[in-house]
């Protein structure tokens, strides 16, 4: 049944995890087991095949991280990992900043802003913006425009959503279009106004 498929195995040794592994020849690797260093260690076993190996050394080293059987010498590394702790510390200074913009506004809420919005180059352009749906609107040689920011900061216009204004509005009229200037929105004092007047 398990053939020469690949996947990750584990050996047990009176019903405790004893090793665990992973092979491109699930048996082959088993048989070797019998005879290494592993034998007489272990009395049962499970295999857990994968249909993609792409992502097998991972899964062998997240087991390893979680339940460190003894007869393993080597923990489980992560070729790709990366430290996430400035990340997640920036992303916990970005959350202060907004709940506290959101509780002071007038200026404080505009600096937030228009720092979230200086030399932003790429993803979805309004993301941490607009917290709330917003409406747009757009005309050109006498044909009226609309759209909706949503709460991700993605703009659906018509029947699609789109990332910046700009891909929005050249949607939408068919032509290359700056969306910045394009779309207008209705500000707090209840004017309809530019959408690059955030920028400003």
């Amino acid at each position: 049944m398990i053939g020469k498929q690949a996947g990750i195995y584990a050996l047990y040794r009176r019903n405790r995890l004893y090793y665990v592994g992973l092979a491109s020849n699930l048996m082959g690797r088993l048989k070797t087991h019998l005879v290494d260093r592993h034998h007489g260690r272990w009395d049962r076993f499970s295999v857990y095949l994968t249909a993609h190996a792409e992502h097998i050394k991972e899964l062998e080293s997240l087991l390893l991280r979680v339940v460190a059987p003894r007869g393993n010498k080597i923990k489980g590394k992560f070729a790709n990992s990366e430290d996430l702790k400035h990340a997640l510390k920036m992303g916990m200074v970005f959350a202060n900043h907004k709940k506290l913009a959101q509780m002071l506004g007038g200026k404080d809420a505009e600096r937030r802003t228009k720092s979230i919005l200086k030399g932003r180059k790429g993803g979805i352009a309004l993301a941490g913006v607009i917290d709330v749906r917003t409406t747009l609107k757009g005309t050109r040689n006498g044909q009226k425009y609309r759209a909706t920011v949503r709460l991700d900061g993605t703009i659906k216009c018509g029947k699609k959503t789109y990332d910046s204004p700009s891909a929005a509005a050249t949607a939408a009229t068919g032509k290359p279009t700056n969306g910045w200037a394009f779309w207008r929105y209705r500000n707090k004092a209840g004017t309809w106004v530019r959408l690059r007047e955030l920028r400003k």
